[in-house]
């Protein structure tokens, strides 16, 4: 992982959190440490979710299923937080995270889009590709933003690979 000053940059979802969009927060804290217990659920239940999501996703690459790829992708980049049951008050706590982890996560979303019109072209190859590119983004995600949940990714060589 390219560290900077000991500091982690970002990608999925909940995670560490910066004070601002500018400043940064140690590997050991995370994003949703900081947020109000209702905010911080609902990033979990978007965390669990697409953690969830991504087993039968794979499964249904490797068997060729590529309906159920085009379907499940589709509803995982739905599943964007941002745009789901906020309420105003949770929209401005949400806008106190990190610029750069809200990108992550929109990226992240963007992919499974990719992902979704792989599938519906019936694309093994696209398919494979933007399935590496949602796992590296989660990975990503998790080293920037929530080293002290997934201690197994601090320190380690930060895939900077991309399209």
């Amino acid at each position: 992982m390219k560290s900077k000053k000991g500091l982690f940059q970002r990608t999925s979802f909940a995670a560490a959190l910066l004070l601002s969009a500018t400043s940064v927060v140690s590997a050991q804290e995370t994003v949703t440490e900081r947020l109000s217990p209702e905010t911080r659920q609902i990033l979990v239940e978007e965390m669990q979710l697409l953690a969830s999501a991504m087993g039968p996703l794979h499964t249904a690459i490797i068997t060729g299923e590529h309906h159920a790829v085009a379907e499940r992708a589709h509803e995982i980049y739905d599943s964007f937080v941002l745009k789901q049951k906020l309420s105003a008050a949770q929209r401005k706590e949400i806008g106190t995270l990190p610029q750069h982890f809200i990108e992550a996560d929109s990226e992240f979303h963007e992919l499974a889009a990719h992902l979704a019109e792989a599938g519906k072209q019936e694309n093994p190859a696209l398919e494979r590709f933007y399935f590496e590119e949602m796992t590296r983004s989660c990975q990503s995600c998790h080293q920037d933003f929530a080293g002290g949940r997934f201690p197994g990714l601090v320190g380690g060589t930060k895939d900077t690979h991309s399209h």
